[in-house]
């Protein structure tokens, strides 16, 4: 297993689409702190500056390291068949559960890189815009990055299976690219129309209604959906109460946030289960030739 992770780790790190998509990601990403930065809005509050991590990771970093993952998936198998290195990976004294045990370890690892390169930037960009840094944001940032790892992980046995069961490697590059689109994109858009249609398109529209009615549809309807999961967690870990005059904001964190939503939680731990298990399968049981 070491064999095939420290092969898979190698390849991964010089791979052009890791290092497009992360550089991509920071043109993006690192520019939103100089703006608010010249727009002399200042961050006086943990809560303030978790609350801006949460929004940075989560949104812009989740969605390009989400799509890595599930490109690095989609390829991980079908490309060494079609240059012909499976088959001289497997003429070794090495067990197929054993390689693709040391490729999926390679593969989550380049990934948790990307994310804690991500998170750091971002504790970075706090600090130089005057954020106080403590205790609660390094506890809710290794929270959110456990979250995101998982639905990473998640990400990546998905695309194991598109990479056992189309042999093409470029057209598996396709279909992850149609689910990225389809699944993040259009699905999630389906459900928020859902969810307003019943609340807030009417002559005395509810915006709680809204709020609760989109956490049961989300759960409901994109399970399948790891960053949406994760989005549904990280909405309480800010609680409001009192009225629309007076509102109280109560920040409880990402731990309260998750013990809130262990249903959420749940979803993402056994869909990354059933994931894993059937990509190891499918590669058990596939043709190498």
């Amino acid at each position: 297993m070491f064999w095939g992770f420290q092969l898979e780790f190698k390849q991964s790190l010089r791979t052009k689409k890791l290092w497009v998509i992360l550089g991509v990601m920071m043109l993006l990403y690192i520019p939103g702190f100089y703006f608010q930065k010249a727009s002399g809005e200042g961050i006086e509050t943990v809560q303030q500056a978790v609350s801006v991590l949460i929004g940075n990771i989560n949104g812009l970093g989740g969605f390009f390291i989400a799509i890595l993952a599930l490109l690095m998936g989609a390829t991980a198998i079908n490309s060494e068949v079609e240059k012909g290195t499976l088959r001289v990976a497997m003429s070794k004294p090495i067990t197929r559960l054993g390689y693709i045990g040391g490729k999926f370890i390679a593969h989550t690892v380049v990934v948790l890189m990307a994310l804690l390169l991500t998170t750091l930037v971002g504790i970075a960009g706090l600090a130089w815009l005057g954020a106080p840094m403590g205790s609660q944001l390094v506890t809710d940032s290794l929270l959110l990055n456990g979250l995101l790892l998982l639905a990473m992980i998640q990400l990546i046995a998905l695309g194991y299976i598109i990479s056992t069961i189309v042999k093409s490697s470029s057209t598996a590059l396709g279909v992850a690219l149609v689910i990225m689109f389809v699944v993040f994109m259009i699905m999630p858009a389906i459900v928020q129309f859902m969810a307003a249609k019943d609340t807030i398109i009417s002559d005395h529209p509810d915006w709680e209604a809204y709020q609760e009615k989109s956490k049961e549809y989300k759960t409901r309807y994109l399970f399948y959906v790891p960053t949406t999961q994760i989005d549904v967690i990280v909405s309480d870990a800010t609680k409001v109460t009192g009225d629309i005059e007076n509102p109280q904001i109560e920040y409880v964190g990402i731990g309260g946030a998750i013990q809130k939503n262990l249903v959420n939680l749940g979803i993402l731990f056994g869909l990354t289960l059933v994931y894993l298990a059937l990509a190891f399968y499918r590669f058990l049981r596939m043709d190498l030739r």
